[in-house]
């Protein structure tokens, strides 16, 4: 089945439409923006930056828990949102997916959008240098969408070896430092 049969797929905001002139009156929010969203698939809140409107957002151009959105340049890094990024300003250069069958998990679909293979697709698809995918190419999607026992599943054992992946690279930056401080020391001897 297509993406777009069991969610709305949307674009963000254009930003310039809402963009307050005067900063002190507006309404203060954080934006997110491509440098925020890692390869780990993660949001850095560090990178968040604010964005201030004049008048209030509706809730379609903030992330709710349970979207996933996706990058509309390369590497195409979908995200599922959860409660601590909920809130923040989704522009343009994401599309927004909200699934609305409770037979597909979002966390599942993130995943899924992961996959090489979509990323390959979405590459093929594209022209010009900034390769980039449209909301309609992403709702063009064919997923497919085992039973929700199996997604779950997939989920933890795919949120499991991310942590255990993380941790690796953790302790090979921690030995790298260690060896080096070693040799240095050696070395000054």
């Amino acid at each position: 089945m297509k993406l777009s049969e069991i969610a709305s797929v949307k674009t963000g905001l254009v930003l310039s439409r809402k963009e307050a002139k005067d900063k002190e009156k507006g309404f203060e929010y954080r934006q997110l923006n491509l440098k925020a969203v890692n390869s780990n698939c993660e949001i850095i809140m560090n990178e968040l930056i604010p964005y201030y409107t004049e008048e209030e957002l509706p809730s379609n151009y903030l992330t709710q828990t349970g979207d996933v959105i996706i990058k509309t340049s390369e590497p195409y890094t979908a995200v599922y949102i959860n409660e601590k990024y909920s809130g923040l300003v989704i522009p343009s250069h994401f599309v927004i997916v909200r699934v609305r069958n409770k037979k597909a998990d979002p966390e599942y679909i993130a995943w899924y959008m992961n996959k090489d293979r979509i990323k390959k697709k979405f590459n093929m698809s594209c022209a010009g240098i900034l390769k980039q995918i449209k909301p309609t190419l992403v709702g063009e999607t064919e997923i497919d969408l085992p039973a929700c026992e199996k997604q779950k599943n997939v989920i933890e054992v795919y949120k499991l070896a991310s942590a255990e992946l993380k941790l690796l690279e953790e302790l090979k930056m921690k030995k790298e430092q260690y060896y080096k401080a070693l040799i240095n020391k050696i070395n000054r001897m």
